[in-house]
């Protein structure tokens, strides 16, 4: 009896002491969700991971959890426009843009940047608590960094053109864990243009709709409605929500891969980068805004998750 209990003290006192002198090492693996954002080099992750148990990385309290990322893509002529440039230096927002806030935007990948970017971001931020880069974050499909961020956002895409190229990349960066969103774009010769496009990236897959049911409905809100966002011309004076008459009503479509996991939303017939970006303008309905807010959150943080 003595033995057992003398084992079992040297046991505890073994077991205390290994958590102990562990404590540091283990601080140093803490779980941190980084959706990366610009190569970070040697400053917070080394590439080669030699003698990483001796000195464990330390990231920064203020590390950015989460990167707005803008896809900027050729155009295909549709718009009889060429494709809007990149812009020459980083935007930077005014804490997350106001009431007041209302920038010139481009057009085609560009509609609503740089307002609706600073403003989704800002919304993120007071809702979640997520640490947001607080500026907007524009790549290329062939930016060699494209793999760094786990969701990126593009819109207008009845005006989207993927040489063989950017259709392969993309095809890698979805089925290596990324996600994208889709939206603002209306009608059937829209639509068609993004399918095309899409059937390059895959040519075995299809858009589905999604059911309400679906889990990237109720990753932080739950969404039990399918809701029209409107642009802002239709909203502010009460008019129609479809901008175009030959399909009217709204539908969120997804790309799986075989494990289930989506790679592509897409809000079809509806305007979330408006309801993003005019969300303090005074005619424009909140509840509008709050469902587009509910929504972009969730896919963010099912990009995040999954």
């Amino acid at each position: 009896m003595r033995r057992t209990v003398g084992f079992l003290l040297l046991s505890l006192c073994v077991a205390i002491w290994i958590a102990v002198t562990s404590l540091p090492l283990l601080q140093g693996f803490q779980r941190v969700q980084v959706p990366v954002g610009r190569p970070m080099g040697g400053q917070y992750f080394e590439d080669n991971f030699e003698g990483i148990l001796d000195a464990p990385p330390e990231i920064p309290k203020d590390f950015p959890e989460f990167y707005f990322t803008r896809l900027a893509y050729t155009e295909n002529g549709w718009r009889g426009r060429r494709t809007m440039d990149l812009p020459r230096d980083p935007y930077i927002c005014p804490e997350f843009g106001g009431s007041t806030f209302f920038p010139r935007q481009g057009w085609g990948w560009a509609i609503d940047y740089p307002g609706a970017d600073c403003k989704f971001m800002g919304g993120v931020h007071r809702l979640t608590g997520v640490r947001v880069h607080p500026n907007p974050n524009v790549i290329t499909i062939l930016d060699p960094t494209l793999a760094k961020f786990p969701y990126v956002y593009a819109v207008e895409v009845g005006g989207m053109y993927l040489s063989d190229e950017e259709a392969a990349r993309l095809r890698d960066y979805l089925l290596d864990g990324g996600f994208l969103h889709v939206d603002d774009f209306w009608g059937g010769f829209q639509k068609a243009n993004f399918e095309t496009q899409m059937k390059k990236v895959f040519p075995e897959r299809r858009m589905e709709p999604l059911p309400l049911t679906h889990e990237v409905f109720h990753t932080f809100y739950d969404i039990d409605t399918m809701m029209q966002i409107p642009n802002r011309g239709n909203a502010c004076y009460g008019g129609r929500t479809w901008e175009q008459p030959d399909d009217t009503e709204p539908v969120i479509y997804g790309v799986s891969d075989d494990r289930g996991r989506l790679m592509v939303v897409a809000t079809y017939n509806s305007d979330l980068g408006d309801a993003w970006e005019y969300m303090d303008l005074p005619c424009y309905p909140e509840k509008f805004s709050g469902q587009a807010y509910r929504m972009g959150i969730n896919f963010m943080v099912y990009a995040m998750t999954h």
